[in-house]
Parts: structure tokens; sequence; C-alpha cells
């Protein structure tokens, strides 16, 4: 569509809207301006009820964060043990690379 096919389309439906406006009865008019007023009414308090969610919701999110917290069963961690700790000091694959590791500190690349 074109600007002026636009414009001319505008026009009819304008005027058809007119037409069909001026052919209603005054009681369908004044209930349509009733429910066009208590519409404008009712938005405001929608975004007013809505306003009030938003900390609610929050509140109630750090609420369970909190519930879910204490009720499940923290695992804690268990330290090694002495033998454990053995264990780890005699593995041998540490030692046979021990050459290795003491050439690699000697010719550490400056950072």
């Amino acid at each position: 569509m074109n600007d002026h096919e636009l414009e001319k389309f505008e026009s009819d439906v304008k005027r058809g809207f007119e037409q069909s406006i001026a052919a209603l009865d005054g009681h369908t008019l004044s209930r349509i301006t009733q429910a066009r007023v208590s519409a404008l009414e009712n938005q405001g308090k929608q975004e007013r009820d809505f306003i009030f969610w938003i900390p609610a919701s929050a509140v109630a999110a750090v609420f369970m964060a909190l519930v879910v917290y204490n009720i499940v069963p923290q695992q804690s961690v268990e330290q090694p043990s002495f033998i454990d700790e053995i264990d780890i000091i005699s593995d041998l694959d540490l030692y046979e690379n021990l050459d290795f590791y003491e050439w690699l500190e000697l010719h550490e690349l400056p950072s």
C-alpha cells in the first residue's frame, strides 16, 4: 500500500466508525462511557497491585532460600587422616620424577 491508499483507507474506516457511533442510542453510549471510565480506573489499580507483588515475591524467594538451606543436610568436608597423608607422601610416582622437578625449579622462567 502506498501513502495515498493508506490515507484513503484510514479516512474510510474513520468515517464508518463515526457513522456507527451516530447510529447508537443514548443508553448504549452511556454504557460504553461507563465501561471506559471503569477500565481507566482499574488500569491504575492493576499497576499498584503489580508494584506490590515485586517486593513480596523477593521476600518470599529469600525466605524459601533460607528454608531450603536449613532443611537440606550440609555435607561436611572430611579432613584427611594421618594415614591418608602418609599414603600420599609415600606415593612413589612423586619420587620417580624428582630430578626433573629440581631441574625445573632451577631453570624456571622469570615472571
